[in-house]
Parts: C-alpha cells; sequence; structure tokens
C-alpha cells in the first residue's frame, strides 16, 4: 500500500505542475544564485494578508519583525528591528525600542510610526492574519520606541511578533501604493497589488518579481543597515515545482534547496547533496464538522458518536508507515517540541470494535458524507493530501462510512475549509507563532478552526475554560500542564483527530550552507550562505 500510495503522489503532482510548463523547465541557478524549490502555498507577498508557509519564508527575508529567532530555533527571540525590550511581571505591557541603524530599503530611517503603522494595518486589514493582533494596542512613545499592551496577560506575545504577519513596513511607500492602517482598512485598503511589484521592508532582499503560481524572485537588498552579507546570494528565486521533479533538479544541481521531500524521496540523492532532517512542526489532522445545519452528512457527523466512529477507526499506524522515517503519530494537535506535547503513549489507539460500535449509534447509516483537502497534487513535507485522504477513507469505509473523496485545487478547497463547508477535512496546522497558545487558540470551540468546524463558541466550557486558564498563565510550569490537559481533552470530546507529525527534511547542494528547518518560516532564506 506505501509503495502505490507514494506513486500515486508522485504522479498527481506531476501532472499538476505539467499543466502550467514548470515540470518541463527544470529550474537554472545564474552567477551568484540560489534556486529553492517548493510546492507553494501562497496568496500574496503583502504581510497583512500573507499567513502561508511559502508566503511566511519569502516575507521573512523582505519584512523585519520588531524581533526575531536565529537558525533552526524558535525558543529564544533575538533583535531584529527592536535592538531591546523590556517587559511587566503580568506580561500585559511590553516596549520595544527601535535600532537607531535600522533603515528600509530605499535608506529611510524605521520610525515608530512605521511600526504602529504596520501593526494597526494588519490588525484592520481583517485578513486571515489579522487574528495575531486580537486583544493588542500598540501606540508610539517618541520616535523610537512602540509599546504593545495587552487588556489580560500575554506570555506569549513576544513568539507572536516574529511572525512575517507582523513585519514592519515602510508606511510612506505603502500610502502612496494605496495602503492604509485605519479602521476601515479592509475596504480602504488599496496596497495589494502594488506590494506584488515591490516591497516595502528593511529585510536583506527586496522583491524583484512575483507569479502566484510559478516563481517569485529576490534581489539582495544592497542598503541593507545590517550590513550586506559578502557570502549571501545576490538572487534567490522560490519556484513551485512539483517534489519529484524537485528530487531530480536538486540532484542534478539545477537548484540548490528542495523543500519537501519525504524522508523516501531523500534517500539515494547522492554525495553531491547534503540532507537535513528533523521534526516537522505541521501535524496533519482529520475533522468532521460540528455544525448540524450545513448537510444531510452533518446532521450525523455533529453527533458525537460519529467522531467516535472516526476516531478510533482510523489506523494511525498505517498513515505513520506512508509518512515514511522519522513522522511519528500525531498524539495531540501540538507538536512534540512545544510546551505541554502529549506523549506516544497519550496518542488515540485504533479500536475496530468501539469504532463500529459508535458507528451502529451514530445512525448516519448510508447516507454519503464527503472529505475536503487540497486534491490537486498539493504535498507538505512530501505528504500528499490526496494519499493521505484515501488512507483515511479505506479506513472510514471499513468501519461503515459512505465517503466521497472530495478534493481540489488550493484555491477552491481552502475557502471551502475556511468558511465551514465541507462535511469533513483533511488538513494541517503549521504554527502561526511558535508557542502551544497558537493552537488552544486557534482549535477550541469559537476560534479559528473551531469555527471552521463547525464547533463554536459554547459547544465545550470545560475545553474553552482549560484555553481561557492556558492564555493568562505566566508560570512555565503551570502552562505546560494546561496545555497538556487541554489536548487530553480535546481528544476525548472534540470534532478533531490528530493524524502525524512528520519529518522534516531539506535537501541542499554541498554548496548551500546555513539551511536549517523553522516551524515559521521553512527555511531562513535570510542566513543562506554559499561556499
Amino acid at each position: 500500500m506505501k509503495h502505490k500510495l507514494r506513486a500515486a503522489a508522485v504522479a498527481a503532482a506531476s501532472s499538476a505542475l505539467i499543466v502550467s510548463g514548470l515540470a518541463g523547465t527544470p529550474a537554472t541557478a545564474a552567477g551568484n544564485s540560489l534556486v529553492v524549490e517548493s510546492v507553494f502555498q501562497l496568496t500574496s507577498t503583502d504581510p497583512a494578508r500573507s499567513f502561508e508557509q511559502t508566503g511566511n519564508m519569502i516575507n521573512h527575508a523582505l519584512y523585519e519583525t520588531l524581533v526575531t529567532y536565529e537558525g533552526g530555533d524558535a525558543s529564544k527571540p533575538v533583535p531584529a528591528i527592536a535592538s531591546r525590550w523590556t517587559y511587566n511581571s503580568n506580561a500585559t505591557s511590553f516596549t520595544f525600542t527601535i535600532d537607531p541603524k535600522a533603515k528600509f530599503s530605499d535608506g529611510t530611517k524605521v520610525t515608530s510610526k512605521d511600526v504602529v503603522f504596520s501593526l494597526n494595518r494588519l490588525k484592520n486589514i481583517k485578513g486571515n492574519p489579522s487574528s495575531l493582533m486580537d486583544g493588542i494596542t500598540v501606540r508610539a512613545i517618541g520616535s523610537n520606541k512602540v509599546r504593545l499592551t495587552t487588556d489580560k496577560p500575554t506570555p506569549q506575545l513576544l513568539a507572536i511578533v516574529t511572525s512575517p504577519a507582523l513585519g514592519i513596513m515602510n508606511s510612506k511607500v505603502v500610502k502612496a501604493c494605496g495602503g492604509s492602517d485605519a479602521a476601515n482598512a479592509n475596504v480602504a485598503d488599496k496596497a495589494l497589488d502594488c506590494l506584488k511589484k515591490k516591497s516595502a521592508g528593511s529585510g536583506r532582499y527586496v522583491l524583484k518579481s512575483f507569479n502566484l503560481t510559478t516563481e517569485v524572485v529576490l534581489d539582495k537588498n544592497k542598503k541593507y543597515w545590517g550590513g550586506v552579507n559578502k557570502d549571501g546570494y545576490d538572487k534567490i528565486v522560490v519556484r513551485n515545482v512539483p517534489v519529484n521533479v524537485q528530487r531530480l533538479n536538486v540532484i542534478k544541481g539545477t537548484s540548490g534547496i528542495a523543500a519537501d521531500l519525504s524522508p523516501d524521496q531523500a534517500e539515494g540523492v547522492g554525495s553531491k547533496v547534503n540532507v537535513i532532517e528533523g521534526k516537522a512542526s505541521n501535524v496533519f489532522f482529520f475533522y468532521l464538522s460540528a455544525n448540524p445545519n450545513f448537510s444531510a452528512a452533518t446532521k450525523f457527523t455533529s453527533n458525537p458518536k460519529c467522531v467516535e466512529a472516526a476516531r478510533y477507526g482510523i489506523n494511525y499506524n498505517k498513515i505513520v508507515r506512508y509518512a515514511g522515517l522519522g513522522a511519528i503519530q500525531a498524539p495531540g494537535i501540538i507538536p512534540s517540541f512545544f510546551s505541554g506535547a502529549l506523549k506516544q503513549k497519550d496518542a488515540i489507539k485504533t479500536d475496530s470494535a468501539r469504532a463500529k460500535k459508535a458507528f451502529d449509534a451514530c445512525g448516519i447509516g448510508d447516507t454519503p458524507v464527503s472529505i475536503g483537502y487540497w486534491g490537486d497534487g498539493g504535498a507538505v513535507n512530501g505528504l500528499n493530501f490526496g494519499s493521505l485522504a484515501a488512507l483515511v477513507e479505506e479506513d472510514l469505509r471499513q468501519v461503515g462510512f459512505k465517503i466521497e473523496l472530495d478534493g481540489a485545487p488550493i484555491a477552491v478547497s481552502l475557502p471551502l475549509y475556511r468558511d465551514n463547508k465541507e462535511e469533513t477535512g483533511l488538513w494541517l496546522w503549521g504554527p502561526d507563532w511558535p508557542d502551544s497558545t497558537n493552537y488552544t487558540e486557534s482549535f477550541s470551540p469559537g476560534t479559528k478552526v473551531g469555527k471552521r468546524m463547525g464547533w463554536l463558541l459554547g459547544a465545550d466550557d470545560y475545553i474553552t475554560g482549560l484555553q481561557e486558564k492556558a492564555a493568562v498563565t505566566v508560570n512555565p510550569q503551570k502552562r505546560a500542564k494546561l496545555f497538556t490537559q487541554w489536548q487530553k481533552e480535546m481528544n476525548k470530546r472534540s470534532p478533531l483527530i490528530p493524524l502525524v507529525q512528520p519529518a522534516a527534511i531539506l535537501v541542499a547542494n554541498k554548496s548551500v550552507e546555513g539551511v536549517r528547518d523553522h516551524p515559521i518560516w521553512k527555511i531562513n532564506l535570510p542566513e543562506i550562505t554559499k561556499k
């Protein structure tokens, strides 16, 4: 089964991109250029509107944040635009001092007005990443300081401000593009198209060209305020390429980095490349809609007995075998290296007898139910969504469900998922900020993914109570216990079923140095150097 599914994944990915001509046009690196190949998760290069992994990777190179991380670390913030910061004991007030040397790519000095404009624009555009600013107020203190305040303790705020969505923009340039940070910026801001043609940040790179389906080209910022990295690349080309072609190109040397190979695909790549292995921050999950009024099927999927039937009917060991070396069953939605993550002993165990008994009690019978997913060859960490959906479909049919696979291109499937228009869905979650509150604040009833699952506020007061306690607890040990307890309760009663945490594999030419996987921006492009 494993090898058949891998072949199907490769074929699906290849056919999806041959249409655009990419598979027939291998990437080539000319001169002092680096080609990075990935399967695009990309909507734009506007920080206030981009919230996908490829967008994070690109925007991290274009727009600096107040603080950031080095290498593959996601635990210790280091200075970026802010040279230093302080916060009060209950984590409700954070003051950042802007580095006096910080400048945008046009030579304009970064001021507190730019920071306030950027963060208020993010909040008021009301795009997908705007939720990062929920409950946060920003104001200038003179020209070189800003203060972020919250109504309740927010110990995760330093982690939140590292997100590329909070990248600091040149307010004059963005306003000239039609940008706005006003309360009605969701309709007043007209900067999106302009920011596809040029960037307005202070990062090591500037935007040269943007194409949503083929490639994004970055040029070195020759006026970078932190000093030009002599070992860095003059140009970085990020290309949208299927995983099987990524493998061929990195072996041939026509690309520098392949971002999406599975462990199996990374085997036998030869001695001319380096294979960088680690645990991915992405967790694939399955859910059943808790909205009883959406369709004939969701009348039943909203029944806890239907969820129980799926939860114990899935063969998790089979999914982990498909995911390959280094993958683990996701015992909870929080990745293994975050605070409060569950242990493997806590993972859900397949129980076919319990699943079939619950299915009978659920009452769905022969009512068809569809699985929504990214279905045009979409793959992350080398795992194809269609193949994973086929595994889940096979297991649920054995329980008794009448399953229909309903994959669609990401431009179609993602909005359906986000708008709670799926009967069931198979998706993944990569952290928006590297703290476990990103999960409690996103998957509990009435939160972002909670709403996508039709699981509204009031559906489970106990889980909501754990979420609220975790949000304001400052003590690290107490926070970890709350995260653990929250996940255990989620595994018992939520519509969410964690599936697998895959390995993170990056394959790079040996001439490329500084390649590390990062949970937020995948590859830290500004740190990549050449021998």
